[in-house]
């Protein structure tokens, strides 16, 4: 795919959760277009190494990304988890850790984005899943749990904050390589993410954009 991405020149991207495959293709496609991309994640690759659930390394990472380059722009949060467990068998340990890297780290990333972000405006992202926006699957009741509450927080955002563009892509089976199963290929979401970042996207704040690719 191609795309006229001259709105991301010389912008400062956040890209969380940048070691993992879905972070790494976004961090190498926004680079691509332009922007000034800001690695985020617990991989010793990414620029930055911290606890995406810890509230003050990510109140401080924020804070120092402002500070080195000016401003923060736009915010892909890809960090996420899956995993299923039947109802009975849920540890509520289990429960509270896909709660804190769904739904928690996301809560964390888009405040402290936000805040850096204001009064002038911005762009945060986060990845929701098919299950979070229609219907729950047997075992993944944790998981579409914290993605819903996703859902809910980009709307939250995007009506309190109208200078905050937000959005939740959604896709249900991201594909990677040269597989052709059902679902989204990573290289499509990335694209979606970069239009998103776009003010001509502004009308599709606060909503969830299904991104499920081959059924």
């Amino acid at each position: 795919m191609s795309c006229n991405c001259s709105h991301l020149q010389d912008k400062t991207v956040v890209i969380t959760g940048a070691g993992g495959r879905l972070g790494q293709r976004l961090v190498a496609r926004f680079e691509e277009v332009g922007a000034h991309v800001v690695s985020v994640g617990r991989a010793d690759t990414t620029q930055l190494t911290l606890d995406l659930t810890k509230e003050a390394e990510v109140r401080d990472a924020f804070a120092r990304i402002k500070h080195q380059y000016g401003r923060i722009d736009a915010l892909v949060h890809a960090v996420g988890m899956w995993s299923e467990w039947p109802l009975l068998d849920t540890r509520l340990e289990d429960w509270e850790h896909m709660m804190r890297v769904n739904l928690t780290s996301s809560f964390l990333c888009f405040r402290e984005a936000a805040r850096q972000m204001l009064p002038a405006g911005g762009t945060l992202i986060g990845i929701c899943a098919r299950s979070g926006l229609e219907a729950a699957v047997a075992r993944g009741g944790a998981y579409a749990a914290s993605k819903a509450g996703l859902l809910r927080l980009v709307e939250a955002v995007a009506a309190e904050y109208p200078v905050l563009r937000t959005y939740a892509l959604a896709p249900s089976i991201i594909r990677y390589g040269k597989n052709t199963g059902t679902g989204v290929h990573a290289d499509d979401l990335t694209e979606l993410a970069i239009q998103l970042c776009s003010e001509s996207a502004a009308a599709l704040s606060g909503t969830a954009l299904q991104a499920y690719g081959n059924q």
